[in-house]
């Protein structure tokens, strides 16, 4: 079961969703209770309190929130009972042959949540202006949303995933590392990395193959495409989007000339992906107007752990995340 370009459909938000408001509950007037309290946070699924609500909130289950205002944009699934807050939209499915579940919510969740970037706290969602919004989705030959194929798609996904209660390998620490008592110094990037940029190979040009192809998408870390016909070739390196996103990479790869490539020699995948988060702390700075370009960025000022001769810390980053629960799965 494939996801192909040709299969998807522009629709309307206000075609396919019911949406609604939440109610304002402030803290001083919150009863505890059962009742999941949703409100603008992107911490533990939104869920706020667990309230006693009262009778002019109205309760629901099995239904999306979006924030409004707070964390803008982040969209989360609750199959309980909920309640929400006036910082809040609730979204349901208007079909009612169709019954929103896990999967179709994970399947959604990323599609609805990719709007953020155009909202922040000056310019918040409201109904009106979500009302306006395209949403992309898989369609049928009918042209309308194919959720048997959304909901498939995700259970089929599901399966591969495995849990391993027994995590303990050479790669795992179980000594603590505490980030607080760490020393910190600020470095500039361009002082701390080898900057390359990529080039261009549009899409028509490409040939199949198996070299990876890295590209400013927000999604699959970058990546793109799978070709036989690269520009050039890198290997175990920090990709960095126009748009101000960090990635690791492992192995071979080519990218396109809307990343930059960043090399150092100590990096491995776990010192890796701790600068990488890092470094994408400064994608507040940049947006469609304003792209992530080499002279714009190289000259970030980034902090990083250094040890006791000042120096970058690059064996304390890999421990740390070795030391993380799952980061056997890395």
């Amino acid at each position: 079961m494939k996801i192909t370009n040709n299969n998807w459909k522009e629709f309307n938000f206000n075609d396919l969703f019911d949406i609604s408001r939440g109610k304002r509950l402030v803290t001083l007037d919150q009863i505890s209770g059962d009742i999941a309290y949703i409100s603008s946070t992107k911490k533990n699924n939104g869920i706020d309190n667990y309230i006693s609500p009262p009778d002019y909130m109205k309760i629901y289950k099995n239904a999306l929130t979006l924030n409004n205002s707070g964390s803008v944009g982040y969209c989360f699934y609750h199959s309980y009972e909920f309640v929400a807050s006036d910082h809040c939209t609730v979204i349901d499915i208007k079909d009612k042959k169709v019954i929103l579940n896990n999967y179709i919510a994970l399947f959604l969740k990323p599609i609805i949540e990719a709007m953020k970037d155009k909202y922040s706290f000056a310019r918040e969602i409201n109904n009106e202006r979500l009302k306006k919004e395209k949403i992309l989705l898989p369609n049928t030959q009918n042209n309308n949303p194919d959720w048997r194929f959304i909901e498939n798609y995700i259970k089929k996904l599901s399966k591969k995933i495995k849990y391993d209660s027994k995590i303990a390998n050479s790669y795992v620490i179980k000594q603590k590392f505490e980030l607080e008592t760490k020393k910190w110094k600020e470095f500039k990037i361009n002082k701390v990395f080898t900057i390359i940029r990529g080039r261009r190979l549009i899409e028509i040009h490409r040939i199949r193959g198996e070299t990876p192809y890295y590209s400013a998408s927000d999604y699959n870390n970058g990546f793109t495409d799978k070709i036989a016909n690269p520009l050039f070739i890198e290997k175990d390196a920090l990709i960095y989007t126009t748009f101000g996103k960090c990635y690791y990479v492992e192995n071979k790869f080519t990218a396109s000339d809307e990343i930059s490539i960043l090399k150092n020699k100590h990096l491995n995948i776990y010192n890796g992906l701790f600068i990488a988060t890092i470094i994408t702390q400064n994608k507040y700075k940049y947006t469609f107007g304003r792209k992530a370009f080499e002279n714009r960025f190289s000259n970030n000022v980034i902090k990083l752990p250094i040890d006791e001769n000042n120096k970058i810390d690059f064996e304390f980053m890999e421990n740390y995340i070795k030391s993380l629960n799952y980061s056997s799965d890395i």
